[in-house]
């Protein structure tokens, strides 16, 4: 199996060292030359890597072809391209519906949306997919879980869940910066804040993923757990992000369905 990548950022570069280091079967795998920065680092990472500077020259060697270009450019640079029916089409692009897909790579057949995070690069990528299809759901869970949507209205609300992540690591940041002003250390704090997230992950997994119990169980009543998450509702902070997720939610939604 031959596969190509139309635009060489930060999720391309993630799945590509994901499947590299899992050691999958997979032929050449084709890619643009921009990034120059991140196509260099992956050609050294590899002889399977071919790197290309012309977009026409991938989706002609290759038989799956991912599309992680930025929105505003994918659609006026995929009209200029010629696809195969035979090929499968894969797009990260979060604002291009299916429908606009068919058009821009007809005469493709199986054209899916995928939303693969930077943890493919260590195999922990929750990559959602929509619809499914067996050999783009078999390359995903190579470098982590998937999720197949049931419809292109709950792959929005599940893309929503991607928007989080630079929100996480800001709240991370919050803490660490609370711990060194108060005089903690950045390595005690690194230390502590590591060892305290992956532990919190373990803790939710062996109560099987109930929330509601965690919730109950990491609260003393009269503690410290149960007055900050009393002070967090009383200020809303929960709505308030609940009420950003709808926001983004609608905006991929009017984009997806244009």
């Amino acid at each position: 199996m031959k596969i190509g990548f139309i635009g060489t950022g930060t999720i391309t570069t993630a799945v590509i060292e994901g499947l590299l280091k899992s050691k999958a079967r997979l032929g050449q795998i084709n890619i643009s030359l921009r990034s120059k920065k991140n196509s260099s680092k992956l050609r050294r990472k590899s002889k399977k890597i071919k790197v290309f500077s012309k977009n026409q020259d991938i989706i002609d060697k290759s038989s799956i072809i991912f599309i992680s270009l930025l929105p505003k450019i994918a659609s006026k640079e995929l009209v200029k391209l010629k696809f195969k029916k035979r090929q499968t089409i894969v797009s990260f692009v979060s604002t291009l519906n299916l429908k606009t897909l068919k058009k821009l790579c007809k005469p493709a057949k199986k054209i899916v949306k995928a939303a693969p995070l930077p943890m493919a690069k260590d195999g922990l990528s929750p990559t959602i997919i929509y619809p499914n299809q067996k050999n783009v759901k078999s390359l995903f869970e190579i470098i982590g879980a998937v999720v197949v949507a049931k419809n292109e209205n709950q792959n929005n609300h599940l893309w929503v869940m991607s928007s989080f992540m630079a929100t996480y690591v800001s709240i991370i940041k919050m803490l660490k910066r609370y711990l060194q002003k108060n005089n903690v250390h950045h390595q005690d704090a690194n230390k502590y804040l590591n060892t305290f997230l992956t532990g919190m992950l373990f803790e939710i997994n062996n109560q099987n993923f109930n929330l509601d119990k965690s919730v109950k169980l990491l609260q003393t009543k009269g503690g410290i757990n149960e007055e900050l998450l009393k002070r967090l509702e009383k200020d809303q902070f929960f709505k308030k992000m609940e009420n950003n997720f709808n926001k983004i939610y609608l905006r991929l939604k009017k984009a997806n369905g244009k």
